[in-house]
C-alpha cells in the first residue's frame, strides 16, 4: 500500500462533485486484426503496467490520506464496442462514455476499443480510448501510462509489493489509527505553514487578475456531449511559436468571431505542468491567460499570449505560491476532505479564470503500435464543468497535432460552425511567420493538462 499524496487525494475527492475522468484517444492504422485478439493482447500488456494495477482504498473517517492498493487486471477492463464504424459515430460513442465515470475504489481505468473506423482524419483506423481517473495522474503521467500500454518495450510482470500482503481493509484501519495519533502534530504543522503562507502572500505585490465576465459558454452543459477533432501536421502552426501559443491565438480569433466582436475581454484557463519534481501524480496548476482581443494583428496577439504564458509559468515558482502549496499539503486529510465536500458545483460564480479551458500535452514520439498498426494521431477531451461548457485539447505525437473541442448541444447547438471558425483561424495564424518543416519535443506543447 502507498499513501496518496495530498494533491492526488484532493483530485480524488473532488471527482465526487465534478466528474473528471480523462479520455485519451489513440488512432492506429487498421491491420485487420480481430478486435477480440487486440483486446486480449492489451489485457495481458496492462497486467505488466504498474500504474494499471492499482485502485484506491479509503481510510476510515479520512483520518489519513487514501491508499493506493494492488488490484489485478480483470477482463472487463478492456471493452470492445461494436457499431462505431465511422468517425462521427466513434466520437458520439466516446461522448456517451463520459456519462459512465469510473469508481476509483473499484477500478482506476478502462480501455475502450472501437472500430475499425473507415474515415478518421487520417484514414481507416482502430481507435483505442483509455479512460482513467484523474487521481492516477495528470496529462503527462497518463500519457506515460499509455506509452507503456501501447509501446513494445519490455515490461516486467507486476506483483503485489510485500507491504501489500496486508488486506486493504486492515491496512486502511491501521492508517486511520496512525493518522489519528499524528493529528496534533499535523494540525501544528498546518498552522505554522499557514502562518508562513499568510506572511508571504501579504508581502507579495498584488498581481492576480480578478477574472473574466461570464459568457454564454459558462453555464451548466447538461449530460450530452459533442466532440470534434481537427488533425494536422506541425506545419499548420507558425514555426516561431510553440504549438500551445499558436493554438491559443487561433482559439482567440475563433471565439471572438463566435461570441461577437463586441465581446468583453476574454481569457483561457490554461493548465500548466510544473517543472519542479514532485511526488504527486498531479503536478500542475491552472492559470488565466488573457487572449488580448484588443490586438487585431495575429502576430502581435501571439506575442502577447506567449508573454502571458511565460509570466504564468514563472509565477508558480514565487515564494508566496510555494508557501501556499506547502500549507495546503500539510492540512490533515480529514479537513481537506471536509473542504472538498463543501464545494457546491451548482453555485454560479461571478467570474471565471477563463471562458474556456485549454489543455496541452505532447505525448512523445510516434512509435506506438496496436496489432502491428502504427499510431496515426492522439487526442483527448478535457472535462466540462458547471462553469465551463467549452474545452479544448491540444495533443501532439511525433509531428502530428490534434486539436479537440468538447462541448454540449445545450452550450453549442452549432458546434460545426465553431469548428469552421477555428479552422479558418488556424489558417490565418499559420501565415504569421512561415511554416515549420519538422516537429518534435522541442516545439511540442509545453503546458500540460492534469
Amino acid at each position: 500500500m502507498t499513501r496518496m499524496e495530498p494533491a492526488d487525494s484532493r483530485m480524488y475527492w473532488l471527482s465526487a462533485a465534478i466528474p473528471n475522468d480523462q479520455f485519451l484517444l489513440y488512432c492506429f492504422v487498421d491491420q485487420q486484426v480481430p478486435m477480440a485478439d487486440l483486446a486480449e493482447g492489451l489485457r495481458r500488456r496492462a497486467g505488466r503496467v504498474a500504474d494499471l494495477c492499482l485502485r484506491v482504498c479509503d481510510v476510515p473517517l479520512s483520518l489519513d490520506q487514501p491508499l493506493w492498493v494492488h488490484r489485478p487486471v480483470t477482463p472487463d477492463q478492456v471493452v470492445v464496442h461494436a457499431g462505431a464504424d465511422t468517425w462521427q459515430r466513434c466520437l458520439e460513442r466516446v461522448g456517451s462514455l463520459m456519462a459512465d465515470q469510473l469508481v476509483p475504489t473499484r477500478s482506476c481505468w478502462r480501455l475502450h476499443l472501437l472500430g475499425p473506423v473507415t474515415d478518421t482524419p487520417r484514414g481507416p483506423a482502430v481507435v483505442a480510448v483509455l479512460q482513467i481517473v484523474h487521481s492516477l495522474g495528470d496529462g503527462r503521467r497518463t500519457s506515460r501510462i499509455a506509452r507503456d500500454l501501447f509501446g513494445d518495450h519490455e515490461l516486467r510482470t507486476v506483483a503485489p509489493p510485500e507491504r501489500d500482503r496486508l488486506p486493504p481493509a486492515l491496512a486502511a484501519s491501521s492508517a486511520a489509527v496512525r493518522g489519528g495519533l499524528a493529528m496534533p502534530v499535523r494540525v501544528g504543522q498546518m498552522l505554522w505553514r499557514g502562518m508562513c503562507a499568510f506572511r508571504a502572500v501579504r508581502d507579495r505585490p498584488p498581481s492576480a487578475r480578478p477574472g473574466y465576465a461570464l459568457t454564454r459558454l459558462n453555464r451548466p452543459s447538461g449530460t450530452q456531449r459533442a466532440l470534434r477533432v481537427i488533425v494536422g501536421d506541425r506545419t499548420m502552426l507558425p514555426a516561431g511559436d510553440t504549438v500551445t501559443t499558436g493554438v491559443l491565438t487561433a482559439i482567440s480569433i475563433a471565439l471572438e468571431a463566435y461570441l461577437g466582436r463586441d465581446v468583453a475581454p476574454i481569457g483561457a484557463e490554461l493548465t500548466i505542468g510544473r517543472t519542479r519534481d514532485a511526488r504527486a501524480r498531479n503536478n500542475f496548476r491552472n492559470a488565466g491567460i488573457d487572449l488580448h482581443l484588443e490586438e487585431a494583428d495575429p502576430a502581435e496577439r501571439a506575442r502577447h499570449i506567449a508573454a502571458e504564458m511565460a509570466r504564468a509559468a514563472e509565477a508558480d515558482d514565487e515564494p508566496a505560491r510555494i508557501a501556499e502549496r506547502r500549507a495546503s499539503d500539510t492540512t490533515p486529510a480529514i479537513l481537506s476532505h471536509w473542504g472538498t465536500r463543501q464545494f457546491d458545483p451548482d453555485r454560479r460564480p461571478e467570474t471565471v479564470t477563463g471562458v474556456t479551458v485549454v489543455s496541452s500535452v505532447y505525448r512523445g514520439a510516434a512509435d506506438l503500435t496496436l496489432g502491428g498498426g502504427p499510431v496515426q494521431f492522439t487526442t483527448g477531451f478535457p472535462a466540462l464543468s458547471p462553469a465551463q461548457g467549452l474545452t479544448h485539447g491540444v495533443h501532439g505525437i511525433g509531428t502530428t497535432v490534434a486539436i479537440s473541442v468538447t462541448t454540449s448541444p445545450e452550450i453549442m447547438p452549432d458546434v460545426d460552425r465553431y469548428i469552421e471558425l477555428l479552422r479558418a483561424a488556424l489558417e490565418r495564424v499559420a501565415t504569421i511567420d512561415g511554416r515549420q518543416d519538422s516537429g518534435g519535443p522541442s516545439e511540442s506543447p509545453g503546458p500540460d493538462r492534469g
